[in-house]
């Protein structure tokens, strides 16, 4: 068992319960490879993985007992074989006071690569299941309760006696019925049937959703309904296709790159990086060495061929920009002349130059209102 290719599985499938119908392929998609698990069944019946369901006749006066698995068990063999359930899967519906259905949706990936859908329900009718229920119990109280848990539960409530069939079952103990007396079989009926249908209606939601998961999980794995002790002792191979690519291709490893900025586009949004443009204000000319000295500047001494070229300077600082944010003294003739701002110079509107002067005082344009209004709170902008 160390091997669990397919090819061994397959050629051994008497030694194993297959839990899906093996499709055996020469290639598979690069991007999926394929495993094999093996489930052991705890066939103790304090293990709860396993119910008995009924017996069959092995001829001889020998009789076989039969069982079912369970519902933790089933979802195990879910889990390793990657069943996947649609969403609501297992809501129930009432139909009506007595009626209770639900349904389920599940999809498994098969060996060769395909995808097998399942679409089942469970129905819970409780009026006809009192009627099964019914039947069930009268026939026990007229041949006799053959299973012995619910026989010696009887037994000790309702007077009767033990009769041998003659039967040993597949432990080789001898088989046993109880039956209960004519005059009790009345009330044995009625208490069994009230004690049945109570744990009924207070499940019925409960068993009517696990009925539609169950089904959907026996139809995709191919499950039998009953099984023998002999062939629970086998494990179930469940075969599974996983995703697994090979990282060592360059181009797998770009195209696994990719979808990952793709993930993480979509999950913080592909934006752009933010550019912001300062803007430096030009240098000043420096001021000539003789008003640095003496305050005034010297005379010319070049000739009048020259005086274009040295006035040149002067008319480029008279015509530059003053620096935005520099302070400026207005005259009276300046505010009469035209609006402008306080602080920097900027001609503004009226509207801007009157909201100015009844909020801050004086007049300024927007960019002085946001830097005093700065100054005002701290320094933060």
């Amino acid at each position: 068992m160390s091997d669990l290719s397919i090819q061994n599985v397959l050629a051994q499938r008497n030694n194993y319960n297959l839990a899906i119908p093996f499709v055996e392929t020469q290639q598979i998609n690069p991007f999926y490879k394929m495993s094999v698990s093996l489930l052991y069944v705890d066939t103790d019946e304090r293990a709860s993985q396993i119910f008995k369901v009924g017996s069959r006749s092995l001829g001889n006066n020998r009789w076989e007992d039969l069982y079912s698995l369970t519902k933790p068990f089933l979802q195990r063999l879910a889990t390793e074989a990657g069943i996947q359930f649609g969403p609501g899967a297992g809501d129930v519906t009432k139909m009506d006071e007595n009626t209770w259905k639900a349904s389920a949706f599940g999809a498994i990936r098969l060996p060769d690569g395909s995808v097998r859908t399942s679409n089942n329900f469970k129905v819970i009718d409780l009026a006809t299941e009192e009627k099964k229920y019914r039947l069930a119990y009268e026939e026990k109280a007229e041949r006799g309760i053959l299973d012995y848990k619910a026989a010696a539960e009887a037994s000790k409530k309702y007077p009767g006696k033990w009769v041998d069939t003659g039967q040993t079952n597949d432990k080789g103990y001898p088989i046993k019925l109880y039956m209960v007396v004519e005059q009790e079989r009345g009330k044995y009926i009625e208490n069994s049937l009230l004690d049945a249908m109570t744990q009924l209606r207070a499940n019925a939601p409960q068993k009517a959703a696990t009925g539609a998961i169950l089904r959907v999980i026996r139809d995709l794995l191919g499950i039998k309904g009953t099984y023998t002790i002999d062939e629970l002792k086998k494990p179930f191979a469940v075969a599974r296709t996983s995703f697994s690519p090979d990282y060592n291709d360059p181009m797998i490893k770009q195209i696994l790159l990719q979808q990952a900025l793709h993930s993480v586009g979509n999950l913080f949004g592909n934006t752009m990086p933010i550019v912001q443009t300062l803007s430096i204000p030009p240098v000043e000319d420096e001021i000539p060495a003789d008003v640095q000295e003496t305050g005034q500047p010297q005379k010319e001494t070049t000739t009048e061929s020259h005086q274009p070229t040295d006035r040149k300077p002067a008319q480029r600082q008279q015509s530059q920009p003053q620096p935005q944010g520099a302070s400026r003294v207005m005259t009276e003739a300046d505010r009469a002349a035209d609006f402008c701002c306080d602080k920097c110079g900027v001609v503004v509107t009226k509207e801007v130059w009157k909201y100015s002067c009844e909020n801050f005082g004086r007049p300024l344009c927007y960019k002085c209102q946001r830097i005093v209004k700065s100054e005002q709170r701290g320094g933060q902008r």
